[in-house]
Order: structure tokens, then sequence, then C-alpha cells
């Protein structure tokens, strides 16, 4: 494999396939018959968790306003035994409020794909500096390299 190819390989969406299904490092392994070292491994190559993003995303867009169709008609279901003098048991108390947990508190899935971001994000968070912060002191320099290039024309 060139050291410039950026293409992935097909164990690499065989990973995204099952890590966007919620599988840990561990049980994709054992999905494949592989060590759990070497899928943790893969799991930091960014564009693979560029893939893994992509595909969370698109689970959530057609998803997303069906759960929460779901999950209200489950709250309305709820209240209407309630209502009746129906006793609900805690088990499905529970699971509603699980339901309801997940749709509307769950942050939306993590929308940037670009590999070259991710590669940023992960080498600052390497090293202990926040990635935004970074991206403001670049700017900043670069306006001042800018400004310092039409003292000097």
């Amino acid at each position: 494999m060139d050291k410039f190819d950026r293409d992935l390989e097909a164990i690499d969406y065989q990973i995204a396939f099952f890590t966007t299904f919620g599988l840990n490092g561990a049980e994709v392994a054992k999905q494949l018959g592989k060590n759990k070292s070497t899928i943790n491994r893969r799991l930091h190559n960014n564009l693979l968790i560029a893939e893994i993003n992509f595909r969370r995303n698109q689970l959530f867009d057609t998803y997303a306003a069906k759960y929460a169709i779901f999950t209200q008609l489950a709250l309305d279901r709820g209240i209407e035994k309630l209502s009746d003098g129906e006793d609900i048991s805690f088990k499905e108390i529970s699971d509603i409020s699980k339901g309801f947990n997940q749709m509307y508190f769950k942050d939306v899935p993590y929308r940037d794909e670009d590999p070259a971001y991710l590669a940023i994000k992960n080498y600052c968070r390497d090293i202990g500096v926040d990635a935004n912060e970074l991206a403001t002191l670049a700017m900043k320099f670069i306006k001042e390299q800018h400004k310092n290039k039409k003292k000097t024309a």
C-alpha cells in the first residue's frame, strides 16, 4: 500500500458497519475473527472515523423523525393508561423514559467527515491543545502576516 494512499481497506468498511450499530472494539474483533488490538488500532485512522461519522449521520437522518414520533406515541399511550386508572409497571415507565431521553437529550451525531480536520483535532487532543483555539491563533497569525506584507509593499 502506497504511503499516500487514502482509500480504506475492506476490513475498515466492516469495522465501520459494526461500529455504526454500537459494537465496541472487542465485539467487532469477535465478529471479524481478528485481534482486539488490530481493531482498536484501525479505529484511530481518521478516514475510518470519518466513514463511521458519515454512516451514523445517515442513520440519524433516516430514523430521528420516526423515533421522535414513536417516543411521542409511547408517552401518549402511557398518559392515556394513567388517565384511565390503569396501572403502569415500573419497567414500562423506565422504557418510555429511556426512549424519551435518547431522542431528546442525546447529542446530534458528529457532523464533520473531513479526515484532515479530524487528524488536526486528534493531534491537538494528543498534545493538550484546543483545536478551535489553535485555529483562532492561526487566523490571527495569517492576518498579521498579511498586514506586514502590505506595509512592506
